[in-house]
């Protein structure tokens, strides 16, 4: 093996490496072919496997030599920075790269061992508008499958990576796993319709010498494992694969994987306990069978915690025990023991988020920052009530995994009807509003809005609404009128612009405006009752939704917001006081999930994610209203801790209280105070 030291220098300089425990230490020297670092929550994962790399680089490995596969860009580009910034010599030239970065590396640089010679790479963009000239207005066959293009690519790109057939991938992209008679008989009736115009993508694609995201891969694993010659090829050029987030691969990446360990070492990181991403494609079974998969491997655990308490531990420690999976590892805390978790029965969702409003302004006032504290759910859906009571006590917040509550478009459709009322000059709210009913485009919208500046009140405009070439104009009139003849009480107003769009909003947003929009309704109505006019309404909305949209951009991270993300989007969080929303029978685990035990664990895993972001207090709530739905579901097969993983939490662990919120609301002065009409400009 090629060495940059003498054998007893190397020995000297890898010695010595600081800031190591013992099983950190470890892995780091580990000397075996492959080995598997089972890293749970907060114990170093990522320093492991930088000082792995210096490890190597120190006793003679080439940099070059040296490849780790991340899942973003970002996290490779840190690691790559930290190794150089570790490192003896500036730019040790570590390869760090993404799974799709490095496969499309390989097939650049050997374009004919992988028949990719003047192929083009199109992105997710072009992959639709590739698929809508399959599904053209004159395929009969797309007609009758009524699934949308994106769906198409959607499904294609799970059973790529998944390597499910096309029935189980319809099931899942299609019917999210809700099957019944009829639905199979669908699935059915559409599956070689559907697998037609696959098989139409496909040949478009190699007819324009096109490579999708899921080709850089599917290609080079597949070569690596059919072709001797080019694997020992790509093998030559490498000594060492290490790979990051090792519980979040999928079949495919483990098909390009599996290879290359017959002739380099594979080390991979991970916490199977952390594997939360079955619905994405990944594969518990990549890190739960590493051992029997790859001859001559190894595992060691890293388990000493260096981010929370003891006492947020044994509750994550507990939950795991009563797991049918055994990952037989046990969490210790470096830095002490705290406060007992806290479990908080609320009777609904205004109560809870009151609370935590109060808690985190409590906090806020006797020092802590907003961005001390964390705020997870399973669904960014469950958390508008919370981001209402954020917005009406002037709380700064980010979202992480979904939208903020005020960004979504079909609030902004029912805001634009205030807007106008308030503002008939609002050009951009009469665009929206326009353009959100059938029969009503840009050109006619832009036509109309023109003569609005002829009117001289919101009657008038209405009047002329009614003139506008649409089928749908007297609803349109309708709409502002009631509106407005409901100014003076904010909730009935909303109410009233709702009942009016009903069936509009229906039709935009199809399936998704009763499942998911439609409930976002009473939030928005409560949260108006706080305010007394449309403009104090409409200006605290857009002043304070601001802090919901920031970004926490590099050299942005000093801003102090309180952190409101879903549970998936959470690795890398953490914060001093963590609460863990709705951890109620029927949500964990979820009542659609308890007819597999594959489901049931991965949802534990997913509350195993959230309760370890603690560092010193962690708060989790429980609705004590929740019922059990699709009970058919059940059988005597379940034990009551698979139906509700709190169940029978042991005594001590964690300590129970059923709240009652109290929250206050400041008054305005009795009299008006009057503002200097200069606002500030020196005219002299």
């Amino acid at each position: 093996m090629f060495s940059f030291f003498k054998k007893e220098d190397s020995k000297q300089n890898v010695s010595d490496i600081d800031g190591l425990n013992k099983s950190q230490r470890k892995a780091v020297e580990f000397d075996g072919d492959h080995l598997l670092v089972l890293a749970g929550a907060g114990t170093g994962k990522t320093k492991t496997i930088i000082s792995r790399a210096n490890y190597l680089i120190k006793t003679g490995v080439a940099p070059n030599r040296i490849v780790i596969l991340t899942f973003t860009k970002k996290a490779s580009n840190e690691i790559v920075s930290r190794i150089n910034s570790d490192s003896d010599s500036r730019n040790v030239s570590v390869i760090g790269s993404t799974f799709h970065s490095w496969c499309n590396s390989m097939i650049s640089r050997y374009p004919n061992l992988f028949g990719t010679n003047s192929y083009t790479v199109i992105d997710s963009s072009d992959q639709v508008s590739l698929m809508k000239l399959i599904c053209g207005n004159k395929n009969l066959i797309f007609e009758k499958t009524k699934i949308k293009p994106q769906k198409f690519i959607d499904i294609l790109s799970y059973a790529r990576n998944t390597k499910k057939n096309l029935t189980d991938s319809i099931k899942h992209i299609v019917f999210d796993n809700n099957i019944d008679e009829a639905v199979q008989k669908t699935i059915d009736k559409i599956k070689p319709k559907v697998e037609e115009i696959l098989k139409s993508y496909q040949k478009k694609k190699k007819e324009r010498k096109y490579l999708d995201y899921d080709d850089i891969i599917v290609i080079v694993a597949q070569r690596l494992n059919n072709d001797d010659d080019a694997l020992r090829r790509i093998s030559s050029t490498l000594s060492h694969l290490l790979i990051d987030e090792m519980q979040d691969t999928n079949p495919l990446q483990w098909d390009l994987i599996y290879p290359l360990s017959k002739l380099i070492k594979i080390y991979c990181v991970g916490d199977d306990a952390q594997s939360i991403y079955g619905f994405r494609g990944a594969d518990f079974k990549n890190i739960n069978e590493f051992n029997e998969r790859l001859p001559n491997s190894s595992i060691i655990k890293l388990e000493d915690n260096y981010r929370s308490t003891q006492e947020i531990l044994d509750v994550s420690n507990w939950l795991l025990s009563k797991s049918t999976f055994k990952y037989n590892k046990i969490l210790k805390s470096i830095t002490g023991n705290g406060d007992i978790p806290k479990l908080l029965g609320f009777d609904d969702t205004w109560e809870e988020s009151r609370w935590i409003i109060d808690k985190v302004l409590e906090n806020h006032q006797n020092g802590l920052k907003y961005k001390d504290h964390l705020v997870l759910s399973r669904s960014m859906f469950y958390t508008t009530t919370l981001q209402a009571v954020c917005i009406e006590n002037k709380v700064p917040f980010v979202v992480f995994g979904g939208r903020s509550f005020m960004e979504s478009a079909h609030i902004r459709d029912i805001l634009s009807v205030l807007r106008i009322i308030n503002n008939l000059d609002d050009e951009i709210a009469w665009m929206r509003f326009l353009t959100m009913w059938d029969g009503i485009g840009e050109v006619t919208a832009s036509k109309f809005v023109e003569t609005i500046y002829e009117s001289d009140d919101l009657k008038s405009c209405i009047a002329l609404v009614k003139n506008i070439q649409s089928p749908n104009s007297h609803f349109l009139s309708k709409t502002l009128n009631d509106a407005f003849d409901k100014i003076s009480s904010l909730d009935k107003c909303i109410e009233s612009i709702v009942n009016n769009l009903n069936n509009q909003l229906k039709r935009n947003y199809s399936e998704d405006w009763d499942q998911k929009r439609k409930g976002d309704v009473p939030v928005l109505i409560s949260l108006s009752k706080s305010f007394k006019s449309v403009q104090e309404f409409l200006n605290e909305i857009v002043i304070n939704n601001n802090f919901g949209n920031l970004e926490m951009k590099d050299g942005e991270k000093e801003k102090d917001c309180l952190i409101i993300s879903t549970i998936h989007s959470a690795k890398g969080l953490e914060a001093d006081s963590c609460f863990v929303l709705n951890v109620s029978p029927g949500s964990y685990p979820s009542s659609y999930s308890i007819s597999s035990i594959e489901n049931i664990e991965e949802e534990r895993r997913v509350l195993y994610v959230a309760l370890t972001r603690a560092k010193r207090k962690l708060y989790i709530t429980r609705n004590m209203n929740s019922t059990f739905v699709n009970n058919n579901f059940i059988d005597e097969d379940y034990t009551e801790s698979d139906l509700y993983f709190l169940h029978d939490i042991k005594k001590g662990l964690i300590d129970y209280q059923q709240i009652k919120a109290s929250h206050t609301n400041y008054q305005d002065n009795d009299e008006a105070n009057d503002f200097d009409e200069s606002l500030g400009m020196d005219y002299n």
